[in-house]
């Protein structure tokens, strides 16, 4: 039984326009690296077989410096790869795919599925490429019933966009013990239709502030009629977004307080976007902020979609039971030597006021 390790769309040569230029070259060494480790893992647990499943590369025309390090990381593993262009980076005469390989580096470049024996003469890769940004490669093939058979393809699972749409009924029917897919982004789970085992692993390495939750790729074991695939987190570049409600914070202090638990973990790998939404009764010094949480993650944005409370102190010039507990309170926040004596009487102006003009709070803060 092969042990098979699968990766796909790690889109290496992105470029990362929403960071800033350095940043972006960053992230390009971060692919690299994950590529790097992914292999690594492969070649000290002994792998039979490393599956690409498309967009290795984020271009079809790639930069030759670029080329090489990636095919020069592929060489160093000691495990037979395969690979399946993808739609971004379809095979084509000027493709990178089109060169001299790695000897260890098998590239499928037909548009229909062709076969290549793995060393242990009982496993059999089946496998093809896009020639173009769209694809329908056909699941039929003659395979060997006393084989474990595994097809390799860029395809989407349910999708109808074109990119090798994959479908239950098709892949059921297809008689292969595993087919191992790439092109969406998120891990679909390993599941099976019929006696086929299917999964795509989604990207190894993101892309996009949007491609946020756990990366990784595929290793496990597969036989007839049954593949144990474990997902294993990508080295790579993740994302990530906290959504922080300013309800109820009182001052920067406080902000900081309630955003460090919420920060995710190795946050040095982590690009984050961290918006503040809901109320807030204090403008927060969000250059400073930032300025702190840069050291922090790979890189941060701070985005403040809050609304400014109406003013705590309008009826401080009033004849009115309201503008009399509003200029009580007034002098008890001023008067307040600790953050939290700040905040209880805040707060409890807030309550009163609500009271006077007979309306709830909502949860949090004012309405």
């Amino acid at each position: 039984m092969p042990l098979i390790f699968h990766a796909a769309d790690l889109h290496i040569g992105a470029r990362f326009e929403f960071l800033p230029p350095d940043t972006a070259k960053r992230a390009v060494v971060q692919q690299l690296s994950a590529l790097r480790d992914f292999l690594a893992d492969a070649g000290e647990r002994h792998a039979d077989a490393v599956l690409i499943a498309g967009d290795l590369f984020d271009t079809p025309e790639v930069p030759k410096q670029l080329s090489q390090a990636v095919f020069s990381l592929l060489d160093a593993c000691p495990v037979p790869i395969f690979l399946s262009p993808g739609n971004h980076d379809y095979y084509f005469p000027r493709s990178p795919y089109a060169q001299e390989l790695p000897s260890n580096v098998t590239i499928f470049t037909e548009r229909v599925l062709r076969p290549v024996p793995l060393a242990d003469g009982r496993t059999v890769i089946w496998g093809a490429a896009f020639q173009d940004t769209k694809a329908a490669i056909p699941l039929e093939a003659p395979l060997d019933p006393h084989a474990v058979n595994i097809c390799l393809v860029h395809g989407e699972v349910g999708g109808d966009g074109g990119y090798n749409p994959i479908r239950e009924e098709t892949a059921a029917a297809s008689g292969f013990d595993y087919i191992a897919l790439g092109h969406n982004h998120r891990f679909s789970g390993v599941f099976r239709w019929g006696d086929t085992t299917v999964s795509c692993p989604g990207c190894l390495t993101p892309t996009s502030s949007a491609e946020t939750g756990r990366k990784g790729y595929l290793a496990g074991v597969v036989s007839e009629h049954r593949a144990e695939m474990d997902f294993i987190p990508s080295s790579a570049v993740s994302f990530a977004e906290i959504n922080l409600s300013m309800d109820q914070i009182l001052s920067d202090h406080m902000l900081a307080d309630r955003l460090l638990p919420r920060i995710p973990e190795n946050p040095q790998s982590v690009c984050c976007t961290i918006q503040l939404t809901g109320s807030r009764c204090f403008e927060p010094n969000l250059s400073a902020l930032q300025q702190s949480l840069r050291p922090v993650f790979f890189h941060v944005r701070l985005i403040d979609h809050s609304i400014a409370l109406a003013d705590l102190f309008r009826y401080e010039n009033e004849d009115s039971l309201s503008g009399y507990v509003t200029r009580d309170l007034k002098q008890q926040i001023a008067r307040a030597s600790t953050e939290e004596d700040h905040a209880k009487c805040t707060l409890a102006l807030e309550f009163a006021l609500a009271a006077l003009e007979g309306r709830e709070l909502a949860e949090g803060g004012f309405e």
